[in-house]
C-alpha cells in the first residue's frame, strides 16, 4: 500500500490524480496555512475518490513565511529547516502499522534548490527509513520532472488544478509568496509554460470541490 503526502497543491495533487494512492495524508505540523490545505486536500480526494486523514503533529517551533515568521534565508523565504525529514518521520510512525510501505512525496526537480528536497535526499532518508522495522520506503516520483512536464505527464485536468492551494503566507491566497506567484504563473498568467487557462465549462467543475 502507497500513502502520498498530500499538501492541496499543484504537484501533490497531479500526483494523486496521476498515480492513484492507497491513501493521501495531510500533515498539520504547525504551518499557518494548514487549516486550508486540510480543506482542500480533503475536497481534492472527494472529487477523485481517494481516501483522505488527517495528521496532527506540530514541529515544535516555525520558521519562515509557513511559520508566519520572518524568513530564516531570503533566498528561500518558505524555508523550514528538516521539515521534509520531520514529515516522513511523522508519517511512518502513524502509517507503518497500517500496512503502508511506500510513503511519497510530491517533490519535483526544482526543490533541489532546499537540500531536503534534492534527490540525493530523498536516496539517503529512503535509506534510513527501510532499514528499519517494516522495511518502508520513501518515495518521490515526480522529482526528475518540472512542475509543467508533471501537468503534461499526468494529465490532470484544469478544473482539479484550478481548486490547489499554494500559499506560503495564510490561509487565503496572499498572492506575494513563492507559491502564490508560481500559481499564477502555471495556471491563469498567459504564460507558455501553463496547462491552459480556466474556461468557463472548468469553473461548474471547479465549483463541486470549492469551499
Amino acid at each position: 500500500m502507497k500513502a502520498l503526502l498530500l499538501s492541496g497543491g499543484i504537484e501533490s495533487t497531479c500526483l494523486a490524480y496521476w498515480k492513484r494512492p492507497d491513501l493521501c495524508v495531510t500533515v498539520d505540523y504547525g504551518q499557518v496555512c494548514a487549516d486550508t490545505e486540510i480543506d482542500t486536500s480533503k475536497a481534492i480526494c472527494t472529487r477523485l475518490k481517494l481516501r483522505h486523514e488527517t495528521i496532527k503533529a506540530f514541529a515544535g517551533g516555525s520558521f519562515g513565511l509557513l511559520g508566519g515568521k520572518k524568513p530564516l534565508d531570503h533566498d528561500k523565504p518558505e524555508y523550514w529547516p528538516f521539515r521534509n525529514q520531520f514529515l516522513a518521520t511523522i508519517a511512518a510512525m502513524n502509517l507503518q502499522r497500517r500496512g503502508i510501505r511506500e510513503i511519497w512525496f510530491g517533490s519535483v526537480k526544482s526543490d533541489k534548490k532546499f537540500l531536503d528536497g534534492a534527490p540525493e535526499f530523498f536516496k539517503r532518508l529512503d535509506a534510513l527509513t527501510s532499514a528499519q522495522e517494516g522495511r518502508l520506503r520513501i518515495k518521490a516520483p515526480a522529482i526528475t520532472l518540472t512542475t509543467e512536464k508533471l501537468i503534461i505527464e499526468s494529465k490532470t485536468p484544469r478544473a482539479v488544478l484550478g481548486a490547489t492551494f499554494s500559499c506560503h503566507r495564510s490561509s487565503l491566497p496572499c498572492g506575494d509568496c513563492p507559491g502564490c506567484w508560481k500559481q499564477f504563473r502555471l495556471l491563469y498568467s498567459g504564460g507558455k509554460s501553463r496547462p491552459g487557462p480556466i474556461r468557463a465549462r472548468d469553473i461548474a467543475l471547479i465549483s463541486e470541490i470549492s469551499f
